[in-house]
């Protein structure tokens, strides 16, 4: 109960904060707890802020760790069930994620400027551009791609659609207009990796 109290209390004081200017002592004090309570659960203020978090983290790194190579079977089918609504079905269901756990997202990507994942939409970006530059490459390698954009493009393209969906906290979108919000980020991003690949647009 003393865990999930300082949690709690933690968790209100870092929203309301940020990871940098909340101080173990505010917590303690929000909390009824003594200092030595806190220790006894937390190693410091970083392990504290990362147990808040620490779910949806390795939720959305498993998420993304699927990027396997493709052969030339598995190029066609990909590129053939490949559409706009497929991605914003797979979109949908993270977007859901983060709204069912919205203030540990909010922790992640607006509140965590010092702890060791304040560069998270960099982390996870660095995940996905390995799933892109798998299909990118065996597209142009089956002859489906007329271009191959080099590693820091992917890498440039993939963090602007990650970013885009993670707006969706950081700017607070209400969940009705997320979905909105979402189905043109999808088009944006289908059409536009067709469109620099040289892919025939369906």
């Amino acid at each position: 109960m003393t865990r999930e109290r300082i949690m709690e209390c933690a968790k209100v004081e870092f929203l309301k904060k940020g990871f940098q200017a909340t101080q173990l002592k505010d917590i303690v004090t929000a909390a009824k707890v003594t200092t030595g309570a806190i220790y006894r659960h937390f190693k410091d203020k970083e392990a504290l802020f990362f147990a808040l978090i620490e779910d949806v983290y390795h939720y959305t790194l498993d998420f993304l760790d699927n990027a396997e190579p493709y052969d030339k079977v598995g190029i066609r089918e990909a590129i053939e069930r490949d559409s706009v609504e497929a991605s914003y079905v797979q979109a949908m269901t993270y977007v859901n994620y983060m709204y069912e756990h919205l203030e540990e997202f909010q922790l992640l990507l607006k509140c965590s400027k010092g702890s060791r994942v304040e560069n998270f939409i960099e982390e996870i970006t660095i995940q996905y551009t390995k799933q892109n530059a798998l299909f990118v490459k065996a597209a142009y390698e089956a002859g489906y791609a007329k271009c191959l954009p080099n590693d820091i493009e992917i890498h440039i393209l993939t963090h602007g659609y990650i970013t885009a969906l993670c707006e969706c906290v950081l700017h607070d979108v209400p969940y009705k207009k997320a979905e909105d919000y979402v189905k043109n980020i999808i088009k944006f991003q289908h059409y536009g990796w067709y469109g620099v690949l040289g892919l025939p647009l369906k």
